[in-house]
């Protein structure tokens, strides 16, 4: 038999729940069958959240290092970053060509020529990312997935031959550049 408090009427504690008129659950994206995902916790820290029913992942909880890089790094896939740099290597590679035929000053032709050679790069770099990303979004795969790959192929790579060690460190400096200048490009827009 339930016993109640003093303060508390039978009445008081008939009320309707919170979630009255709402539901809790929602809808396994493998089964399809209505639930209320479960929390996996690791160390005290949630990791995600699966389906009862059949163990699908319902959703991931990004840790405090992926939540800040997540300020750098959107999943929306555009072409503007790579417009940009297109347009900053050609206005740069005009310049230079305009300094080398003697239409500019002379004292711009290695500083036009350096920067067109890093927007050039930081363009294929862009070429590049935005690749891997359309392509893992078309086929509903996780990215992180196609990088690891990448990073495990170039090591591999440098692993047979020492001499593709150059190539492989410039490309690995332009997808790190490209993803500060688009990241904090991203974080000046957001504020």
């Amino acid at each position: 038999m339930a016993t109640f408090s003093s303060g508390l009427s039978r009445q008081d504690t008939r009320k309707p729940s919170v979630f009255a008129g709402h539901h809790a659950t929602v809808i396994c994206n493998e089964c399809n069958r209505s639930m209320v995902p479960r929390v996996i916790v690791y160390y005290g820290r949630p990791v995600k959240s699966v389906c009862p029913f059949c163990g699908a992942t319902f959703t991931r909880f990004p840790s405090g290092l992926q939540k800040f890089l997540q300020r750098f790094h959107t999943r929306t896939l555009t072409i503007k970053h790579f417009r940009f740099f297109s347009l900053a290597a050609g206005f740069f590679g005009i310049t230079f060509m305009g300094s080398s035929k003697g239409m500019l000053p002379e004292t711009l032709s290695t500083f036009a020529l350096f920067c067109f050679v890093t927007f050039t790069a930081l363009a294929l770099a862009e070429l590049f990312f935005q690749c891997i990303e359309q392509l893992a979004n078309r086929l509903s795969h996780e990215s992180n997935y196609y990088w690891a790959t990448l990073v495990f192929v170039a090591w591999v790579l440098w692993s047979i031959n020492n001499e593709l060690t150059a190539p492989i460190i410039m490309l690995s400096f332009a997808m790190i550049l490209r993803g500060l200048i688009v990241g904090f490009g991203q974080i000046l827009r957001n504020k």
